[in-house]
């Protein structure tokens, strides 16, 4: 691998409505990246790495443990506030890696053809068929590094995850990490692109609104999950309850080959009234196979039909 870690932190001030946006980077080359490795001075705490291979990274820092996915993933913690009569302060920070590889392409065409094909499952209700893809068109995305090819417009890179996020490609239900990736990596290039990058493509000037408000509420889902604030985010998010082991990175690592064989299990099975209980019979049994206990919608809402 030739990868970088990078950790970005982000200031936020407002006095009185004066505001402003500071962002500073700490890049780690990935050969320092040994377990047990410490790096004591990361935006003044300590990050320890734990566990790595070519596929995650596992480390501690401000006192938690994360998990990190070295292709897809973008990881932000949540907003931490310094309230003041006058003042708003905040801070937070965000991890992914990014390959520095001199031969990867922009490939415009696979990733045309990557979104496409979401807009087709989703149209058809197949949105887990959208986890590979939504993986794929991160990575291709995030690993030609605007530090290495800086014609890659920033603002394209915006309206490629603007797509996922506004059409509702991927479900948050399911995949939040990958969800979470598409909105993190949206305000990462928001402080990249020019006035002339803006003027390149056509854009929603005002989507940040609807990426900053994922970001505070959802964030806390994968930062702390046993928070209060976290609870009720999750229990607001639809007009049903949903199991919380739908959170935990097990459930995210297997819902898409749990999905493929409930797909293969129930191929010609009659989908008529009654079909869901079916479903959720048979994909309670395909994740006990992973070790995960999971309770269906039905379960969580012992008070509502479901035909």
């Amino acid at each position: 691998m030739n990868h970088r870690f990078i950790i970005t932190y982000i200031h936020e001030y407002n006095d009185r409505g004066a505001a402003t946006r500071n962002v500073k980077e700490c890049i780690i080359p990935i050969e320092q990246l040994l377990p047990g490795e410490i790096f004591n001075d990361v935006f003044g705490h300590e990050l320890r790495v734990i566990a790595i291979d070519d596929e995650e990274m596992m480390f501690k820092y401000r006192g938690k443990e994360f998990s990190l996915n070295t292709k897809w993933q973008l990881l932000g913690t949540v907003s931490f506030s310094l309230p003041n009569e006058y003042v708003q302060e905040t801070y937070r920070m965000t991890f992914h890696f990014e390959n520095d590889y001199l031969d990867t392409a922009w490939d415009s065409e696979r990733m045309e053809k990557l979104i496409d094909e979401m807009r087709a499952n989703e149209a058809e209700g197949n949105l887990w068929k959208n986890i590979p893809l939504g993986r794929e068109l991160m990575n291709i995305m995030k690993d030609v590094s605007p530090r290495r090819d800086e014609k890659i417009n920033p603002t394209i890179r915006k309206y490629i995850c603007e797509c996922v996020i506004r059409e509702k490609l991927l479900d948050m239900l399911d995949v939040p990490r990958l969800y979470m990736s598409f909105n993190e990596y949206w305000r990462l290039n928001a402080r990249m692109e020019t006035e002339d990058d803006k003027k390149s493509i056509e854009h929603d000037a005002q989507f940040f609104k609807v990426v900053d408000d994922n970001i505070y509420q959802y964030s806390w889902l994968l930062f702390s999950p046993g928070d209060k604030y976290s609870k009720e985010v999750w229990d607001g998010i639809g007009m049903l309850k949903y199991d919380p082991v739908q959170l935990t990175p097990e459930w995210e690592k297997c819902i898409y080959q749990v999905e493929r064989e409930c797909e293969r299990q129930l191929e010609g099975h009659p989908r008529f009234m009654g079909f869901c209980h079916e479903y959720w019979s048979t994909k309670r049994a395909v994740l006990a196979k992973y070790g995960i206990e999971w309770k269906s919608p039905s379960s969580m809402n012992p008070r509502v039909l479901f035909d």
